[in-house]
């Protein structure tokens, strides 16, 4: 079944539900779980997102089902991120589509494509 990752934020209504009841999300991630999707992972994390929850689901229509309804239940804003194996980046049919899309967009793909003035590399850092 295809994953997803939810970056969550609290509402303010949020933080109020999960002040009183520490469960709050764990709670609403049982009650929402259909056949066609679920929670498999919740963690909180610090930075921009309160939480990274990752899920999955049969489709994407599944996959916003879940994420409304947590957020509703739980007091999120939930911005949800189909998730793809890194193995599909190197089957043939996607790489010959970047390779195409590299060219149309005129990005060089090694030295020989540049001035010998410009590098190509990305610097070492000297510090």
């Amino acid at each position: 079944m295809p994953l997803y990752i939810m970056l969550a934020n609290f509402t303010g209504q949020g933080r109020r539900m999960g002040q009183s009841n520490p469960n709050l999300l764990t709670e609403a991630a049982l009650e929402v779980e259909t056949p066609s999707s679920k929670v498999l992972s919740q963690y909180a994390v610090l930075g921009r997102y309160d939480f990274v929850i990752i899920t999955e689901a049969s489709d994407n229509q599944s996959a916003v089902r879940l994420s409304l309804e947590l957020g509703v239940r739980a007091g999120l804003n939930i911005e949800t991120l189909p998730a793809l194996p890194l193995g599909v980046l190197s089957d043939e049919d996607h790489i010959s589509f970047l390779r195409d899309a590299a060219v149309a967009l005129n990005v060089p793909s090694g030295p020989n494509e540049l001035d010998s003035s410009e590098d190509w590399r990305i610097p070492d850092d000297d510090d």
